[in-house]
């Protein structure tokens, strides 16, 4: 992929947030959901991709996002922020409103991709695992995104990036991002548009 066609994403603009998938906006461009647990970095990783701070709300208060976020990239990608999940404090009937919005959206969407976000630190928890599952059956493409890769030295990276691949069952290993650094945002930008844009 050249620089000429390689996506910058600098006309990135929040469109609306919906309450379940019977209020999606009819639009008619690829799209991606960015799914991961609770306090995972969603936020900032978004931030990052689309080289906007600020555009989606960042908060050091798990479960934050509590509706399906949808943001629009130069008129050519739709990107979907999902509810962060298993964010135990809230109450069940919450946490089972946000899994079925959740279910919902992914089972009912023309999605090209999701990007699945881990935190290098912890690796995939139960909860990342059974979505990872229910992605697979669905035939939902994904690709797995370990955040936070900054707290890690270079070896503790290494090791615990095959630890991530092994307990995913050692098809994908995911791309380490840094948001706070900026490293792998480039990256992870190339795949969306290769996965998302590009005809295969």
């Amino acid at each position: 992929m050249t620089n000429a066609t390689r996506m910058h994403w600098p006309n990135t603009h929040f469109l609306q947030s919906v309450a379940d998938s019977s209020q999606f906006p009819d639009i008619d461009l690829p799209q991606i959901a960015v799914a991961g647990h609770s306090n995972v970095g969603k936020s900032s990783l978004m931030n990052a991709l689309f080289g906007r701070k600020g555009l989606v709300k960042t908060s050091k208060s798990p479960g934050c996002t509590r509706l399906l976020n949808l943001f629009e990239v130069d008129a050519r990608l739709l990107v979907v922020d999902l509810p962060g999940y298993g964010y135990a404090r809230a109450p069940k009937k919450e946490q089972q409103r946000w899994i079925n919005m959740i279910e919902g959206y992914l089972a009912h969407a023309d999605l090209k991709l999701v990007l699945m976000l881990l935190d290098i630190r912890h690796g995939p928890k139960d909860s990342d695992l059974q979505l990872i599952e229910w992605l697979n059956e669905g035939g939902i493409r994904w690709l797995p995104v370990a955040t936070k890769a900054d707290k890690l030295s270079g070896n503790q990276r290494t090791k615990r990036l095959k630890e991530m691949t092994d307990a995913m069952g050692g098809m994908l290993s995911p791309l380490p991002t840094s948001s706070f650094k900026g490293s792998g945002i480039e990256k992870l930008r190339a795949t969306i548009e290769l996965e998302t844009l590009q005809p295969h």
